[in-house]
């Protein structure tokens, strides 16, 4: 089997699974009224949204551009933006290719190494996961009560057959993890392990990197943009209902979290684990599924539509952009002949 048609499996298996979780997250809502609610959201509250998710894409180019300089190369802020919506947009539909989109398109622009790029995309995905670590981990602290409470209301609902049930697993994990130590150095052998060792290494590699720039300030300024952004975007939709209106940062907080635990998943745009963890998170703080699903819906759609919105420009850029380079080059062969 080629790699190309077990990412077709992939995408579709993941694309139905999605499918499926968004069908079951609305089924149990009255379609009428989730329509309602979400019609009679204020507009000028989701323009900020996008706005917001706009700059966020800017600033990931403008952090981009960093990490390339170093390599003796420079990319143009136009072209490193339209990569990057471009690789969010392949990302809509296949899930990770993004990813491989966005340095494939800025080497054709800039004429930098493809191999170089990829590099620099994987040094990102380290710091987006370092500060998600560190968004879990204030979450966490912040919201402690909240999540208590809601661990308690859950535990106190269930019955002892179920709690047996965790109680036995709970001692069956423990015995799990002590066999595994004892048995480690067979553990370390296994390829799966070296490839999280890899992983790992990679992870304190990018960050070593980090270290080594020239404008560490902007870098982490940057870094940290791009996340105050992602956080405005849900943060800006609450007040765009009356149901969430009342809600502040931390609730948003939670949101970003749940949200981007939702789009980690490899399903296609992140359609059904979006609308069925964002209403979860929302129900920490009391709202109802009818108002949680239509905040979902609305969110989810507004980074669709930035992407889509912006990426149909991206798309006009790169072809102009790439007839002209190609026009250049015949040129310059030309005359040289």
């Amino acid at each position: 089997m080629t790699k190309k048609v077990k990412t077709t499996i992939n995408t579709v298996i993941f694309l139905c699974i999605g499918a499926a979780m968004f069908y079951w997250a609305l089924s149990k809502e009255d379609t009428s009224q989730l329509i309602s609610e979400i019609e009679n959201a204020d507009v000028r509250w989701i323009l900020l949204s996008m706005l917001c998710g706009i700059l966020s894409h800017l600033a990931r180019a403008l952090r981009w551009k960093l990490l390339i300089k170093p390599m003796g190369y420079k990319a143009k802020t136009a072209n490193s933006f339209h990569a990057v919506i471009l690789g969010y947009l392949v990302n809509i539909a296949l899930p990770r290719v993004g990813e491989i989109t966005r340095p494939a398109v800025l080497a054709k622009l800039d004429d930098i190494p493809f191999n170089k790029l990829v590099g620099t995309v994987l040094i990102e995905r380290v710091v987006d996961l370092l500060i998600t670590l560190l968004i879990a981990i204030s979450i966490f602290f912040i919201q402690f009560d909240i999540i208590y409470e809601f661990a308690s209301s859950m535990f106190e609902n269930t019955s002892s057959s179920v709690a047996i049930f965790y109680g036995v697993l709970g001692m069956l994990a423990l015995i799990l993890l002590y066999i595994v130590y004892r048995n480690r150095y067979w553990f370390y052998a296994l390829p799966i392990i070296k490839k999280f060792k890899d992983f790992i290494e990679g992870l304190l590699d990018g960050v070593r990197t980090i270290f080594n720039l020239e404008k560490k300030g902007l870098f982490v300024f940057y870094s940290l943009f791009i996340w105050v952004m992602y956080f405005f975007m849900p943060f800006f939709v609450l007040y765009a209902l009356d149901g969430t209106s009342h809600l502040g940062a931390s609730a948003a907080l939670t949101v970003l979290l749940f949200g981007t635990a939702a789009m980690i998943v490899p399903v296609p745009g992140g359609v059904g684990t979006f609308e069925v963890l964002v209403p979860a998170a929302l129900t920490l703080y009391g709202i109802g599924s009818l108002v949680g699903s239509s905040y979902a819906l609305i969110t989810h759609a507004i980074q669709f539509i930035v992407i889509i919105g912006v990426g149909v420009f991206s798309i006009i850029y790169f072809v102009v952009k790439s007839q002209k380079i190609k026009k250049n080059n015949a040129l310059e062969q030309d005359n040289s002949g």
